[in-house]
Parts: C-alpha cells; sequence; structure tokens
C-alpha cells in the first residue's frame, strides 16, 4: 500500500512541477531565453509564484518536514503520501483555474529549443522524484514537495546544462545562414534604431519593390536566430534586395549581427530611451548606436535621421558616405520635408533634395514621425535608383505595419487605432498628437509604459499629462502600473470621473460595450506583453 501511495504521490507531484515549469517556460520565451532577464521576472513577480495556495502549502510541508526528526516521517508515510496526493490534485486543479483566467496574448511556441529545454527539466524533476520512490524517507519527501515550488530553480539550471548545446546549434545555424547569403549575394539594407525600426523597413522595403525583388525580415524578426531562420527558409536566388532589421539589444551587440548580414547600406531612425532597462543608462544607448555607424558591416552608405539631437552630433565617419535625412526642414539635409500637413486623413508633404528636386506625397498613414520615416525609405530608395515618379507612387499606397498606428474600422461606427506595439516616450507623444487630430469624442486605452528602468515612473507621469491633453476619457489596463500615468493624468486637470481601470484586455472589452457610441475614436496605445500580467 505505501508503495503504491508513494508512486501515485510521485507522480501527482511531478504533474504539477512540470505544469508550472511550462507556464515558466512560456515567461523565458518572452524574455528571449535571457537567464538573467527570467530571473529578474520572477523576482518581481514572486505574487505569481505565491498565487496557487497548493503550491505554498506543499513547500510550507516540504520545509516543516525538513525539520521533523526521521522517525516520526517514515512512521507516517502512508499519511504523507495520502496528504502529497490530494493537495497536489488540487493543485493542479488551481493551476488551471489560474492559466484560464489569464488568458495569453502569445501562446508559447514549443519550438526545438522549448522542447529541450523542457525535456531537460522533466529529467530533473523525475530525477527527484525518484528519490521519493527510493523512499529516502525524511529528506525525499521535503524534496518532492518542495519541487513545484522549485519549478522557476529547475528551469534555470536547465539552461545552465543546455547553454553549451544551444550555443554549439546557434553556432551551426549563423554559418548555415552566412554562407546562404554569401551565395545568393543580394543588397543587403540594415536599418536600427531605438524606435521607428519596423515601420522603417516596411517603408523602405515597399519603395524598392517599384525596380526590385526584394524579401524583407518579417513582423519583428530582428535577432540573430530570427534573421537566420528568414535567411534558411525563405531567402533565394530570385531576391536582389534583402532589407532585414537589426535589434540595437541582440545579445553580442551589433558586432554579432552585422558577422551575419554585413549590409550595404543602413538607416538608423533614433536614439531612444527604448530598452533603458537592458542597457542600464542613456549613455550606454547612444555609445552603441553611434558605434554602428562606424562599424564596417554597416555598409559603404549610412542614413541618419537628421532630426535626431544625437545622430545630429555625428559628423564624417572615414570610409562612409553619411546621409542624412530631416523632417523638421533642416537645410544642410540631404533631403527634408516641407509643407507637412497632418490631420485625421493621414499626410501630405513636399520631399526636396539638396540637388533641388522636389515631389509632392500623400499618404494615408497617421502620425507626423512617419514623414521621418518614408524620408529615411526615400533617401535608400534614391540610392539604389528607384525613380522618383515610382517613389511618389510608392508613398501613396504604404500601408501602416501591423500594431503601428493602423487604423481599423470598429463596430456600430468607431474608428479604431490600433498602436499597440511596444510605445515608447516618443511614440506615446507621437501616438497622442495623431489621437488629438479626430474629433471628440477620443478614447485611450493603455496600460502605460515598460522597460524604461529608473525612468518608467517619471516617463509614465509624462505620458499622462500628455494623454489629458488629447483624450476625452482614458481606461487605463492594470491597476498598480498605471498609478503614474494616473498621477500625471490627475496633475494635468484631467477629470477623474472620465479615468476609467480595468485589469484586463477582456474587461476593457466589456467596459467599451456599454461606453462607446458612433464617432467615437478608440487608441489602443501599448499592449504589454504576458510577462506584465498583474
Amino acid at each position: 500500500m505505501a508503495e503504491v501511495l508513494a508512486l501515485l504521490a510521485a507522480g501527482t507531484v511531478l504533474a504539477l512541477a512540470l505544469v508550472r515549469i511550462v507556464h515558466l517556460l512560456h515567461m523565458l520565451q518572452l524574455e528571449e531565453y535571457d537567464t538573467l532577464r527570467f530571473v529578474r521576472w520572477v523576482v518581481l513577480h514572486i505574487d505569481q509564484m505565491a498565487a496557487n495556495p497548493m503550491l505554498d502549502l506543499l513547500g510550507l510541508l516540504g520545509v516543516v518536514v525538513l525539520f521533523l526528526p526521521f522517525e516520526s516521517v517514515s512512521s507516517k508515510d502512508v499519511i504523507a503520501c495520502g496528504l502529497s496526493i490530494a493537495v497536489g490534485l488540487t493543485g493542479l486543479l488551481w493551476e488551471r483555474r489560474l492559466r484560464a483566467r489569464s488568458p495569453v496574448k502569445k501562446a508559447l511556441v514549443m519550438t526545438p529549443r522549448a522542447r529541450r529545454l523542457l525535456a531537460c527539466a522533466a529529467i530533473i524533476s523525475l530525477g527527484i522524484c525518484l528519490i521519493l520512490l527510493a523512499r529516502q524517507a525524511r529528506l525525499a519527501l521535503a524534496i518532492a514537495w518542495l519541487l513545484p515550488t522549485l519549478a522557476p530553480v529547475i528551469l534555470v539550471i536547465s539552461c545552465m546544462i543546455m547553454e553549451p548545446v544551444e550555443a554549439s546549434i546557434r553556432d551551426w545555424y549563423v554559418r548555415d545562414a552566412r554562407r546562404t547569403l554569401a551565395g545568393y549575394a543580394p543588397t543587403v539594407v540594415g536599418i536600427t534604431g531605438s524606435y521607428g525600426k519596423t515601420s522603417t523597413k516596411f517603408f523602405t522595403a515597399h519603395l524598392l519593390e517599384a525596380r526590385y525583388r526584394v524579401l524583407m525580415t518579417p513582423e519583428s524578426y530582428n535577432t540573430a536566430m530570427g534573421i537566420c531562420r528568414v535567411i534558411r527558409g525563405q531567402l533565394g536566388p530570385e531576391h536582389e534586395v534583402f532589407v532585414v532589421e537589426l535589434a540595437e539589444n541582440e545579445k553580442g551587440g551589433f558586432e554579432h549581427l552585422l558577422r551575419l548580414v554585413p549590409c550595404s547600406i543602413s538607416i538608423v531612425t533614433s536614439v531612444g530611451l527604448q530598452h533603458l532597462e537592458e542597457f542600464g543608462s542613456e549613455a550606454a544607448i547612444r555609445r552603441v548606436m553611434k558605434g554602428f555607424v562606424s562599424m564596417p558591416g554597416s555598409g559603404s552608405t549610412v542614413v541618419l535621421n537628421a532630426d535626431d539631437p544625437v545622430l545630429a552630433e555625428i559628423g564624417s565617419v572615414q570610409g562612409k558616405r553619411i546621409l542624412r535625412a530631416s523632417a523638421g526642414g533642416s537645410l544642410s539635409s540631404d533631403l527634408h520635408a516641407e509643407n507637412i500637413v497632418m490631420s485625421a486623413d493621414g499626410l501630405s508633404f513636399d520631399v526636396v533634395m539638396n540637388q533641388g528636386q522636389r515631389i509632392a506625397c500623400c499618404t494615408k498613414l497617421l502620425g507626423r514621425h512617419n514623414v521621418e520615416n518614408i524620408l529615411l525609405a526615400v533617401a535608400v530608395a534614391r540610392e539604389l535608383g528607384v525613380s522618383w515618379n515610382a517613389i511618389q507612387d510608392g508613398v501613396a499606397t504604404l500601408q501602416a505595419p501591423p500594431h503601428r498606428l493602423q487604423m481599423m474600422a470598429g463596430a456600430g461606427g468607431v474608428r479604431i487605432i490600433d498602436d499597440a506595439y511596444n510605445s515608447n516616450p516618443a511614440g506615446f507623444a507621437m501616438a497622442m498628437e495623431v489621437l488629438a487630430a479626430f474629433p471628440s469624442r477620443r478614447v485611450l486605452v493603455t496600460p502605460g509604459l515598460v522597460s524604461l528602468g529608473k525612468a518608467e515612473d517619471t516617463e509614465n507621469i509624462e505620458a499622462g499629462r500628455r494623454a489629458a491633453g488629447a483624450a476625452d476619457m482614458v481606461i487605463l489596463v492594470g491597476p498598480k502600473k498605471t498609478r503614474p500615468v494616473r498621477e500625471g493624468l490627475l496633475s494635468a486637470g484631467f477629470p477623474e470621473t472620465n479615468i476609467l481601470t480595468a485589469r484586463s484586455l477582456e474587461e476593457v472589452t466589456g467596459l467599451m460595450q456599454s461606453l462607446l457610441k458612433p464617432g467615437d475614436t478608440v487608441l489602443f496605445e501599448n499592449d504589454l506583453p504576458d510577462t506584465y500580467n498583474e
């Protein structure tokens, strides 16, 4: 009887531990398998770790057992195992309820790497449970009961064990992708910056398609492994230009990325506070972005946003042709915009080259900042020989990338502006300018800004102040994280009765069904990943 109960107890505890490990693996994947960032997430979300009281109870029992006399445990194995089974099964049901109550925006993708990590964690967990089956009384029961609570530790240990294997796999993928890229030898256009990368990438690829067969990295594929996947799976001999987004916070830095995809031409869109949490300081971000320009792999021609104060400081670089684009009308730039008109219907402006050429452009894109992104794309298109007529037609047919000030038709005559992707202070300010261009009633839905380190509260207070001048009603998503945004709204004199708080986007949907009416405009600004669920 004791042996059967011990087997069931071990199986129940193992199942509960693996369910928790799968959830944590999802968080690790969202943190791009960065162990330090994952550990920081665990520390900051201890309340989530303790949300299942059955796990807490098992852990408490494990600690108690460690301090009981050896005989008292061995004489009550049957009771102990039965209790373990009951608590473990209840814990499984509780865990299922927790996951159902917090639906994810981006589900865990069981990639080969995820499967390898899960297998390693399962083997470690199974090995610990086998100690129980060997009837190592006090220590065995204590470790078994602590196992679900120790799931984060098990996953971190699994990462450490698998890192040499993953490193060798990554090296092989990079070498194979480099061989493939060198074999087809397309013109590589690299795009980086603190923000604006993806929009500029979409615009550049669209304008170049007037003359070339273009492959563009999709969505926000901007890390070495994402780029490798595109090169190995999609690049072919028919592609003449490869437009690739480069992450400024990639492990190994730009040197690692540019060894993989040495550029012919590159664009630097901006230098800002995005990813301040990862870099640690504004000075570090400036140093990294300035360093990119002088690297051999960034290409013989580098296009800079002349309106960015940091990039404006960059002078001549030996061996590089520096082109500058300005939406602020800087006459010293190689091309600039004049007569910019922004409305709820889009943008119109003139593109002026320093040689005197001028073309009038219109686009349905929203946001004055998109003039900067378009000019950077135009500079590359002209550098690669695309005609002015083709550029003019291309600008007129530009589409907003998904979740970047993307206009959508809502139900019942409501306008929806989807700007949910990864907002930053500059992007938030631009989005408020767009929202203010629409007629009342204007509704802002936001969880605030994240990944800004020590500047996060200050920037969220400022975001609240900006929102007060653009929105008629604000729905804050997440009571705790949005407190600084609320503070900023109230300090700017925004009516407290026009501030609503929801715990999730699902709750927002319910609120809007009763609040919205035809003619309203709703802006979704930033959509936090699942690692920020409260």
